[in-house]
């Protein structure tokens, strides 16, 4: 077939049968007949007996030459049998001239076989490299190859081996027409020299034809593996990777003895380019698969070390707080107790020397026995003072280490849960010049803790009480609130004196206040935030600035197990 023309020009008589009286072709031949064996045979003896779509072609050209001498011109596609047997596509045009007075027809040949095939293999070629683009699976990818190459040749049966890493033994990579013993005969085998088709291509580097497997040298020691199954010729090209030398071999089987043709040439070539592209890409997924897991092997053992060297600055970070804490209760506490400790010496010493001289029968004036009263009088203030100073501080550590554990979820309305803390506020300090006023709407009900957010409320409108209204004879406290989404916004805000910023910064700390040695234990605010962030779920800002009075802004979830929720 490889000395056919693809182009050929006949001339044939304008008669029924339309016999040829020459050729033009070159050296080639037409249809596998040379120009002297063209002469005189009729054209339709170069046709199949019917055309693809059932038309008989001798009958056909009838009709083909009466239009023909109607419009002097005519093309059409048309289907030729070679000389042996093969039916090839063609188009054909036919053109009427007249020769010493004689009409005759000059038919213009085109095979169109090798563009249809090459469309063909372009289709393939998209449908394969889509599949890899895609990142389909490489035994999937290889199956489809084999398919379609398959698909265009009678009889052929295509097989795909991928050369191991260390570049001598092979596996089967794809073959699914292909017995399924004989592939796994070819599993581990190496390659060679003189290694069958396939092992020697990848050995060689080089496309390799056997014709004749049972005669060729290079299956000498292999066809006794090959001839049991039918194979008789086989040719394999190697496969290759980008900058990585051979990785396989794309192979072509019949059960016949034969050559291959240069389609078959064409499509070998085009199917080992194409397998190439699969595998190369399918390693490269397998490194990057490996990288990654390589990686997140590192990631995670990395994340552990950090997670230990974390537990261990927390933990530091815990005992550091821990003594920062123990050292600002040992502060506070030792003052009141200091205090009440001092006057409690003063009473015992006063008392000591009163009841010595009532032993010793020493007169007592009446001046002297009110001096005492009195003095134990304050003393005892004084004493009752501090300790109650010293119990407030402890209620406080309390408030943050029993809340969670006393607190119950309940069905409350926001307005009277304010009311109550204010309240509170009011039997404890002296707050008749501050006025606060509540914007809550009666019967806004909420389910959640109502205990620690009164708790929250009280140190807050205390804190208000205490800093913003200081040596002011006036002030208000204004409450309100609004939902957005699932959160509540609960805002308390007065017109008071206000704080500097260095202050707003430090507000949250345990035991910082302004109003050292007057009352301040400096854990207000630090124990409304610790509850806001943690048995609420929510969060304590404040907006501040001197003369513009102070802002305590409450966001809380309204949904959770945690948190406040709007009741139904």
């Amino acid at each position: 077939m490889d000395d056919m023309t693809h182009v050929a020009i006949l001339l044939v008589k304008a008669t029924p049968e339309l016999p040829i009286v020459g050729a033009a072709s070159g050296r080639a031949k037409v249809l596998g007949y040379d120009a002297q064996a063209l002469r005189g045979m009729p054209l339709s003896l170069l046709c199949p007996l019917r055309q693809p779509d059932g038309r008989p072609s001798a009958a056909t050209l009838d009709s083909v030459l009466a239009q023909l001498q109607q419009g002097g011109s005519l093309s059409l596609p048309w289907t030729f049998q070679t000389r042996a047997g093969e039916a090839r596509p063609h188009e054909l045009h036919l053109t009427l001239t007249e020769r010493d007075g004689e009409p005759q027809v000059a038919v213009c040949m085109v095979d169109v076989s090798r563009m249809q095939f090459a469309e063909v293999l372009n289709r393939a070629k998209n449908e394969l490299l889509e599949m890899v683009a895609t990142g389909q699976p490489l035994t999937p990818v290889l199956n489809r190859l084999t398919a379609l190459i398959e698909s265009q040749f009678e009889g052929l049966y295509c097989s795909v081996l991928l050369l191991d890493l260390d570049g001598r033994h092979v596996h089967v990579g794809a073959g699914p027409r292909m017995p399924h013993d004989y592939m796994q005969a070819l599993e581990g085998a190496e390659i060679g020299p003189t290694a069958g088709s396939c092992g020697t291509a990848m050995f060689d580097d080089r496309l390799v034809i056997v014709d004749d497997i049972a005669t060729h040298p290079l299956w000498a020691a292999y066809k006794d593996l090959a001839l049991p199954y039918g194979f008789k010729a086989c040719w394999s090209a190697p496969i290759h990777a980008a900058n990585q030398g051979v990785i396989g071999s794309f192979a072509m089987y019949y059960r016949e003895v034969r050559r291959p043709s240069p389609e078959e040439i064409s499509a070998l070539n085009i199917a080992s380019h194409l397998a190439g592209i699969a595998i190369d890409q399918a390693r490269r997924d397998e490194e990057r698969r490996r990288a990654a897991l390589w990686l997140e092997e590192q990631v995670q053992a990395r994340t552990q070390e950090l997670l230990a060297a974390q537990d261990e600055l927390v933990n530091s970070r815990k005992l550091a707080a821990l003594g920062q804490l123990l050292a600002g209760i040992a502060h506070e506490m030792n003052t009141p107790l200091g205090n009440a400790l001092l006057s409690v010496s003063a009473l015992r010493a006063g008392s000591a020397s009163f009841a010595e001289r009532m032993a010793t029968g020493a007169p007592l004036k009446r001046q002297e026995l009110v001096d005492w009263v009195a003095q134990a009088q304050a003393g005892s203030e004084l004493v009752e003072q501090n300790v109650d100073r010293a119990l407030r501080l402890v209620n406080r550590f309390k408030q943050l280490t029993e809340g969670s554990g006393r607190a119950v979820r309940s069905r409350f309305d926001l307005r009277e849960a304010v009311l109550q803390a204010w309240a509170r506020v009011q039997t404890r300090l002296a707050v008749e010049h501050v006025q606060l006023a509540c914007d809550l709407p009666e019967g806004f009900l909420l389910e959640g803790y109502s205990e620690v957010l009164q708790q929250v409320l009280e140190q807050l409108l205390e804190n208000a009480c205490l800093h913003a209204f200081r040596n002011r004879s006036s002030g208000q406290i204004r409450v309100s609130a609004r939902r957005s989404g699932e959160r509540l916004t609960l805002e308390l805000s007065d017109n008071g004196a206000g704080m500097p910023a260095a202050d707003l910064a430090r507000a949250f700390e345990p035991f910082f206040t302004t109003t050292f040695g007057q009352g301040g234990s400096g854990l207000g605010l630090f124990v409304a935030h610790s509850l806001v962030s943690g048995m609420l779920g929510g969060s304590l800002e404040l907006d501040s600035q001197p003369g513009q009075g102070t802002v305590a802004r409450l966001e809380l979830p309204i949904q959770g197990d945690t948190t406040l929720a709007l009741a139904a």
